[in-house]
């Protein structure tokens, strides 16, 4: 245990708050107990599976631990993680280094770093040993040298206040100085994994050309002397760049004595060179402008602290033996025993083979050629265990099966006729779950684990026809030749007008896909026929709905016989019967108004029409005639099906007889009364016949147009006396009826 005096702790403690870390009364403690390199072959290793992590709570979002890779190879080195809650996790590429950060206890950081873990992504990796270095998050360890290393980043600093500035911090009470640089692989990790562009702890400030360490456990210690063209002292490292140091003296007077590390295109690569204490002033975006500087804590102090630990990983050139799966059989059908032949892809391993069910048994498992017997035929699963030439061993599972070997066999009857729908159902025997595929004229047609019938639709068209099947018992398969299907001739029936309103006449086409020799069509009403091509008339005398279900039976020339039946192919209507009376029979224009009585049949719909433009669809209407004449009126009913009937009738309206006026005058005020004329719509001028007479018998006047009236005139020309004269009138009316009418009418004036 390090014994750390009173005082020196308690500023320990004080420091280690102050970085985001809670502590008890002890020091944090980084350890890794596995100190043996782990061996990574092809598969990810974890880092450090067994890492100890003692007194460490993060307790501050941006603080936390990580994991480097020493000597990092880009490009090829990988770390990966399984993740812990609550803890952030940055894969650092330019760096090799995997950050964890979080607010957590230790033991949560310590199950963080143990799911950390290394692979390799290069085809051609570099072999040999990589180191990491797990730390706490701010600062960098390099196990080489077992210190730590910042990287400060303050533009424009000067080399001297760098010094100083280094010289004042502390790193769990390691005390910092301006970074001496030993040895190649600590330049190399300053450079690659802190970002370490600034000033290292060299100079010649004193000397011109003596080069010393001028801080740390180094301080006054001579590495260089000369310029670009001088040498190493003691075998001491150094890494100047091309042409570097050169000790130019700047503008302003000063001379190059203070040593950096270059990032400048074209430099060598993780070089130094020697600037002024200023740097490059005159130029703040230049690569000569100091950018910080690279702090280094231990060696000052007689005290270890375990705030690191170390793991290593040997990189093999290995590959996993991969089985050559197609040259490999791992299907065997029909038998519960085979030797198998293990062939492996560009590899030749010391291999193992052994069963992991129990039931199985494993022959000669220690050679590339082993038999492997089992109980039941099924899926097993063996261990195969390989070790290659690098003596990395390997493990994988395999799996070999065992199955049933099927028969395509199908109950198919060569010698019988089938028809449209074909029924097959597979006849051999599975143990296992069997996928069936069934094929017709050479293409699949359905498939389906379990598929063992089938029904398939043999078609309209006039070709051969075949079927075949494809049973696949867990990848044992065995498929049939096609067997040849007979088919029933397809009867294709057409038919023009198939319903309607009876009766209707129906025309029937009849094809077949193969020639046929025989016709035989039932129409369902009684009758049949053998003609391809009938004609036949259906009727319906019901007041509902009738249909017809037509069947075809056809035999063609091998022989095959196929009915079709077309249930209600035709459907027949029913027509209603119209009729109607009307009262009374004779009507006459005085009395205009007819009663009509519906008498039709089966009937729903009706729409009447009584002659003188107007209309109605009342069942039994009356109508009012507004004008003598002669009318054919007629009924139109129909129903649902749109079936109709019409009938018509005639009906007169008549003429009953003129009123003709008892008096008149010829010197009246009002033409109409000046003359006595006998006249009404309804009577012809043909056959009109008009005699007045005087009370002595006496014909005074006679007219045979009803256009011309007596104006009280006789034949002399002379009025008439006033008096009573008698009148006689005959007619005929619009019917050709007679009419005989006689009356009185007083002259007056």
């Amino acid at each position: 245990m390090i014994d750390i005096k009173p005082v020196f702790l308690c500023l320990l403690l004080w420091f280690l708050g102050c970085t985001g870390f809670v502590l008890g009364q002890n020091v944090p403690v980084i350890e890794n107990t596995d100190t043996e390199p782990i061996v990574y072959c092809s598969d990810s290793v974890y880092v450090a599976r067994n890492i100890s992590l003692q007194n460490i709570q993060i307790d501050a979002a941006d603080k936390g631990m990580k994991v480097s890779i020493v000597n990092y190879e880009r490009d090829e080195d990988k770390l990966g993680y399984e993740p812990v809650a609550s803890l952030n996790y940055n894969w650092n590429n330019s760096k090799g280094t995997l950050e964890i950060s979080g607010t957590a206890t230790d033991e949560q950081y310590q199950e963080a770093i143990s799911k950390v873990y290394y692979y390799n992504e290069s085809g051609t990796r570099s072999v040999g040993f990589r180191e990491f270095a797990i730390s706490l998050l701010d600062a960098d360890y390099l196990p080489h040298t077992k210190h730590f290393y910042q990287f400060i980043s303050d533009r424009g600093i000067r080399w001297t206040e760098a010094k100083t500035a280094a010289e004042n911090r502390t790193y769990y009470g390691l005390q910092g100085y301006l970074a001496t640089i030993l040895y190649g692989v600590e330049n190399d990790f300053i450079y690659s994994k802190i970002d370490g562009v600034g000033w290292i702890g060299a100079n010649d400030a004193k000397t011109q050309g003596e080069w010393i360490w001028a801080t740390g456990p180094e301080a006054g210690t001579q590495f260089w002397q000369g310029t670009s063209g001088g040498t190493t002292i003691g075998g001491n490292y150094a890494n100047w760049n091309t042409g570097e140091p050169n000790n130019l003296r700047k503008s302003w007077g000063d001379y190059e004595n203070y040593a950096h590390m270059v990032v400048a295109p074209g430099s060598k690569a993780k070089s130094w060179n020697d600037l002024s204490d200023e740097g490059d002033r005159n130029d703040p975006d230049g690569y000569y402008y100091p950018q910080g500087y690279v702090v280094e804590f231990g060696g000052l102090e007689n005290l270890e602290l375990q705030l690191s630990a170390t793991a290593y990983i040997e990189v093999r050139e290995s590959k996993r033996p991969e089985l050559d799966y197609t040259k490999i059989q791992t299907l065997f059908c029909g038998t519960m025993s085979a030797t198998v032949d293990l062939i492996f892809l560009d590899s030749n391993p010391l291999v193992e083979l052994t069963p992991l069910d129990a039931d199985a048994t494993v022959d000669d498992g220690l050679t590339l050629k082993p038999t492997i017997s089992v109980p039941d035929y099924g899926k097993y699963y063996f261990q195969l265990n390989t070790i290659d030439q690098a003596s990395c061993p390997y493990s994988d599972t395999v799996m070999f099966e065992f199955h049933n070997q099927p028969e395509a066999i199908f109950d198919l009857d060569s010698n019988e006729c089938y028809g449209y729908n074909l029924q097959l159902s597979y006849i051999g025997e599975i143990v296992e779950e069997t996928e069936f595929t069934w094929y017709y004229n050479d293409a699949e047609f359905d498939s389906g684990i379990g598929l063992d019938s089938i029904t398939l639709p043999l078609g309209f068209e006039n070709i051969d026809r075949s079927v075949a099947l494809k049973v696949n018992e867990q990848g044992c398969i065995d498929t049939s030749s096609p067997q040849e299907v007979k088919v029933k001739p397809n009867i294709i029936v057409s038919v023009e007008n198939p319903e309607g309103c009876s009766p209707i006449t129906a025309e029937f086409t009849a094809t077949t896909n193969k020639p046929a020799e025989t016709y035989l069509w039932d129409f369902n009403d009684g009758n049949t026929t053998t003609d391809q091509s009938p004609i036949h008339t259906f009727l319906n005398p019901d007041d509902v709905r009738k249909t017809f279900d037509i069947s075809l039976t056809v035999i063609d020339l091998n022989g095959c016989e196929n009915t079709a039946v077309y249930d209600t192919l035709v459907k027949v209507y029913p027509v209603p019967a119209a009729g109607f009376d009307f009262y009374p029979e004779e009507v006459l224009i005085t009395n205009p108004q007819v009663n009509f009585t519906n008498t039709s049949h089966a009937a729903s719909l009706y729409f009447w029409d009584f002659g003188d433009s107007t209309f109605t669809d009342e069942k039994d209407p009356i109508h009012r005639y507004s004008a003598m004449g002669i009318y054919n009126v007629s009924l139109e009913v129909g129903n649902n099906f749109d079936c109709t009937d019409t009938i018509v009738k005639q009906l007169s309206i008549a003429f009953d007889k003129l009123n003709p006026p008892t008096v008149f005058s010829p010197n009246a005020p009002n033409t109409e009364d000046q003359e006595f004329r006998l006249y009404a719509e309804g009577v012809l001028n043909e056959g009109y016949n008009l005699m007045i007479f005087n009370r002595w018998g006496e014909v005074v006047f006679e007219s045979n147009s009803q256009e011309n009236g007596w104006d009280g005139k006789m034949g002399n020309g002379k009025f008439a006396p006033s008096g009573v004269y008698t009148w006689v009138l005959e007619y005929n009316d619009f019917r050709g009826e007679l009419h005989k009418q006689k009356g009185n009418v007083t002259l007056l004036f």
